[in-house]
C-alpha cells in the first residue's frame, strides 16, 4: 500500500490553506493602500462563516508588517461589546502601541521629548461612564475633568501618528477580528468614538489605518454608529470561491504531492461544499486521509461522505445551533424551510406570528451572530449551508 505524506489540507479557524484562491485582487488593493502612508485607507472584511475572512486578515497583517507598519491586533468576543470593556480594550491597545514605539532607538535619539509627552498623555488616559471609570496606567495624572472617549482616542492617535513618522514605522494599523460583536450602546460613545477619532486623525494625514473583520452585521453596526462609516472603508465582501479557483483549492494541493481526484469526485465536492473554502478543506482532508490510491475515486467519496457530514454537523453547525434558545431555534427552522434565507413575509406565514412578534427573535439571533439581513425584509444564516444542516437534522 502506497504511503502518502500528511494531508496538505488545513481545515480550521484562520489557518492558512495550502491554496489561497481568488483573493489576489483584494490583496493587491490593500497592498497599494499600505504603500501610501500619507493617505491612509481603512479596510473592512466581511462575509459568512468559513469564507476565509480571518485567513485574509492574517495575510494582510503580514503585508502591513512587511511594509513597516506597527500592527496592534485583537480578536473581540461578545463580552467586549459592553461599553466599559470596549473602552478598556482600546485604551489597552493604545498603550501596547506606545510601548512598542518606546523601544525605537530612532525615537529615543531624535524625538525623546515628544515620546515622553506621549507617555504622559497616554499613560493617564481615563474615560468615565456614569458611576464607572476605566483607567490605563495612571501613574501620571492629568488635571481637569474626565473627557469623552473619542477626545482621548483622538489625542492618543495623534501622538502615536506623529511618533510613527519619526520612527522606523510607516504608521499604525489597528487589526481587529470578530468585530461584528461590537455595537453602539445608547448614551455610550464606543464604536462611534473609534470611528470619530480615526476619521479626525486621518483628515490631518496622520498614518493610522483600521483593518476590521467580521460577519455581515458589522456593516450595519458601523453605519448605525456613524452615518459616514461607508465612506471610511474599502469593503471586501468575501464569498464562495469562483470557478476555476474553487476546483483548484481542492485539486492543486493533492497534485503537488503526487495524487489526484477523479473528475466526478471534484464535481461532487463542489456541489456539496458550495465552493466555500472551509468546506473544501474539510472534504479534502477527509478524502486524503480516508483513501489510499493515487487517484481518489467516487467510491471513496461515497464511503466517506456520511462521516464528513456528521463531523460538520457535530462541530461547525451544532456549535452554532446550541447557542440559540428554543424559540430562536424554531425561527431558524422556519428560515431553513425556505433554504438559506427567507423573507419576513415567508417567516410570518411559516410561524403564524406577526412581524412585530418575530422581530425581537430576529434581533436576538443577529446579536448572537447566527443570522443577518442580506437585504431589506430578508433574513439569512451567517453560516453557509446552515439551512441544509437544519433540514437533515432534528433537535
Amino acid at each position: 500500500m502506497q504511503s502518502w505524506p500528511p494531508s496538505p489540507y488545513r481545515p480550521g479557524n484562520g489557518i492558512d490553506p495550502p491554496y489561497l484562491g481568488d483573493r489576489e485582487e483584494q490583496i493587491e488593493a490593500v497592498r497599494a493602500f499600505l504603500k501610501d502612508a500619507r493617505n491612509p485607507r481603512n479596510v473592512l472584511i466581511t462575509g459568512l462563516r468559513g469564507v476565509g475572512k480571518t485567513v485574509l486578515l492574517n495575510h494582510l497583517q503580514g503585508e502591513a508588517e512587511g511594509l513597516g507598519w506597527l500592527v496592534i491586533d485583537r480578536e473581540f468576543s461578545e463580552p467586549d461589546a459592553e461599553p466599559l470593556a470596549f473602552a478598556n480594550a482600546l485604551l489597552t491597545d493604545v498603550n501596547r502601541a506606545l510601548r512598542r514605539l518606546s523601544l525605537s532607538t530612532r525615537l529615543k535619539d531624535r524625538a525623546g521629548n515628544l515620546l515622553q509627552a506621549a507617555i504622559d498623555v497616554v499613560g493617564a488616559l481615563t474615560v468615565s461612564y456614569g458611576e464607572f471609570k476605566v483607567s490605563v496606567d495612571t501613574k501620571r495624572r492629568r488635571p481637569g475633568p474626565h473627557r469623552r472617549l473619542d477626545d482621548d482616542l483622538k489625542e492618543a492617535f495623534t501622538h502615536i501618528g506623529e511618533l510613527c513618522r519619526k520612527s522606523e514605522y510607516r504608521g499604525m494599523v489597528l487589526r481587529y477580528d470578530e468585530f461584528h460583536v461590537i455595537r453602539e450602546h445608547p448614551g455610550s460613545p464606543t464604536l462611534s468614538a473609534l470611528l470619530s477619532a480615526t476619521s479626525a486623525v486621518q483628515q490631518h494625514g496622520l498614518p493610522l489605518m483600521l483593518m476590521l473583520c467580521g460577519l455581515p452585521p458589522v456593516v450595519d453596526n458601523l453605519a448605525r454608529s456613524k452615518s459616514y462609516s461607508e465612506r471610511m472603508f474599502t469593503t471586501l465582501v468575501l464569498g464562495n470561491l469562483r470557478p476555476p479557483e474553487d476546483r483548484a483549492a481542492l485539486v492543486d494541493p493533492a497534485t503537488r504531492l503526487g495524487r489526484r481526484f477523479a473528475d466526478e469526485v471534484v464535481d461532487a465536492v463542489m456541489i456539496d461544499s458550495g465552493g466555500y473554502p472551509f468546506f473544501i478543506q474539510v472534504y479534502g482532508d477527509a478524502l486524503w486521509n480516508g483513501s489510499h490510491g493515487e487517484t481518489i475515486q467516487i467510491a471513496d467519496l461515497r464511503r466517506l461522505r456520511p462521516r464528513i457530514l456528521a463531523t460538520l454537523d457535530a462541530g461547525f453547525f451544532r456549535a452554532r445551533y446550541v447557542r440559540a434558545s428554543p424559540n430562536e431555534r424554531k425561527l431558524m427552522r422556519n428560515i431553513a424551510s425556505f433554504g438559506e434565507s427567507a423573507t419576513i413575509e415567508q417567516l410570518q406565514q411559516a410561524s403564524g406570528r406577526r412581524n412585530n412578534e418575530i422581530q425581537p427573535t430576529i434581533s436576538a439571533l443577529i446579536a448572537k451572530g447566527l443570522v443577518y439581513r442580506p437585504e431589506r425584509a430578508r433574513i439569512g444564516f451567517t453560516a453557509p449551508m446552515f439551512g441544509a444542516f437544519l433540514q437533515r437534522t432534528l433537535d
